[in-house]
């Protein structure tokens, strides 16, 4: 019996095998992942050179092929992410999460578009009852913008930062600083932070921790699965 396609478009470069066995691991057997990239014609350069942010706009960061880190303008690379949406359509694909918790605005799409930002801030806003939570990004310029986005889907939040494509360590040690917090729980606010670094975060911290890319997965696959 054949599988219902569903695609996992990254801002970086496919495949995310860093990502595949967690996403895997919460989708139902009968849908199979299939994985596009923003940046898969790009170099590192060409993103340095073509994609850099310009002040105001917003900074992502996601991962190259090599599994190295790149950053760049969420404005920039949206044409990039239309092109792969649009590839995924064409090739069959029934629902497709854009696997990045960026600010999106509505891109042109035939099928289900799951953007994780809104899904994960409302999930957090509702298990927060209005307490405080803790939000780890991977960059100190993203701390700002993530207090603007989380305030305005109503959620109170202490942001701290450590990249998921780095060490393990990183992440434990960030997540160690907030132990003596009165946060609800952690939100690990990219699409790059793995179980593992989820597990780490927890037990450093002491905080329940909530992870999007898990949380996406579970959600298609209770509409599709």
């Amino acid at each position: 019996m054949a599988r219902t396609r569903i695609a996992g478009i990254t801002v970086g470069q496919a495949p995310r095998t860093d990502m595949t066995a967690d996403l895997e691991s919460r989708l139902s057997s009968t849908l199979e992942l299939v994985q596009y990239g923003a940046l898969d014609d790009l170099t590192v350069n060409d993103v340095e050179r073509d994609l850099a942010p310009e002040p105001g706009d917003e900074v992502l960061v996601s991962r190259m092929r090599d599994g190295s880190q790149v950053t760049f303008s969420g404005t920039k690379v949206l044409p990039l992410v239309q092109e792969r949406i649009d590839q995924a359509e064409r090739e069959g694909a029934r629902a497709i999460i854009v696997l990045c918790t960026g600010s999106f605005p509505e891109l042109r799409h035939e099928v289900p578009l799951v953007y994780p930002q809104p899904l994960f801030h409302a999930v957090a806003r509702a298990l927060a009852g209005g307490r405080r939570v803790a939000v780890m990004v991977p960059e100190p310029s993203q701390v700002e913008q993530a207090r603007v986005w989380w305030g305005e889907h109503g959620v109170k939040v202490d942001v701290v930062s450590a990249s998921p494509y780095a060490s393990i360590g990183g992440v434990r040690k960030t997540a160690a600083g907030l132990r003596e917090s009165n946060d609800a729980f952690l939100c690990l606010d990219c699409m790059g932070f793995t179980t593992q670094m989820r597990d780490a975060a927890r037990e450093a911290s002491g905080l329940d921790v909530l992870l999007p890319r898990t949380l996406v997965a579970s959600v298609v696959s209770e509409l599709l699965g």
